[in-house]
């Protein structure tokens, strides 16, 4: 059995393709916060785990393509080297390094019904966590979820700088993405070392509502 966990390491590069600051012309978009933070906290877990491993194996995995429409993430769903039943669960980091107001996002909370204790008995009240049930979004954990893999995305939420030039590491907020990574540590640590596996749970897809003005792309 195992547990994913993953991140997107592509990003806009000079292509106003995607691009918010389409005046910028040819700059290149850093992606310090997208995804930069996510590809950093991904081996940085990577060195904690190989420094105290659990109980199940975990696989961690950087993807590219992901701007272009999940791609990477797709394709490795589809061409899995282990058996998708054999996946417990894929936790996701992308735009974790801008924590502020002590405020971090949690997407598919109630993907598997275990999440919302682990959660609660990881973070310990260090931050405030604003836990969003559905397993689909902009992001990689929708390829996992689509297979009937439960998934959580951590997310410190969109900024003024998301796929423009100004997304660069002079913002980066370390101490608080060393936060979100110590609260993932703790999430997927109980993941793969309890007892029983994550209980997947379909959740009820929203009823259709017009785009907000925060989104942050469009998906299917």
């Amino acid at each position: 059995e195992y547990v994913v966990v993953g991140a997107h390491f592509d990003h806009l590069g000079r292509s106003t393709e995607g691009a918010l600051d389409p005046e910028a012309t040819d700059a290149i978009r850093h992606g310090a916060d997208d995804n930069a933070s996510g590809t950093a906290a991904v081996l940085e877990l990577a060195r904690m785990f190989r420094a105290a491993p659990t109980r199940r194996s975990l696989m961690f995995i950087n993807f590219s393509a992901e701007e272009e429409g999940l791609l990477g993430s797709a394709y490795f769903v589809e061409h899995s080297p282990v058996a998708l039943d054999s996946m417990d669960a894929m936790v996701n980091f992308d735009m974790v390094g801008r924590l502020r107001n002590r405020r971090l996002i949690v997407y598919g909370v109630a993907t598997g019904a275990e999440f919302p204790a682990l959660l609660d008995s990881a973070n310990a009240g260090r931050l405030t966590i604003f836990g969003q049930g559905d397993g689909f979004g902009p992001s990689d954990q929708s390829s996992f979820y689509a297979k009937n893999i439960p998934v959580l995305h951590f997310f410190t939420d969109l900024h003024a700088d998301y796929h423009r030039a100004t997304d660069v590491v002079s913002k980066i907020d370390a101490a608080g993405e060393a936060t979100v990574v110590g609260i993932g540590e703790r999430v997927i640590r109980d993941i793969a070392d309890r007892p029983a596996r994550i209980t997947f749970v379909r959740v009820p897809a929203k009823p259709s509502t017009a785009a907000s003005s925060s989104s942050s792309d469009v998906y299917f």
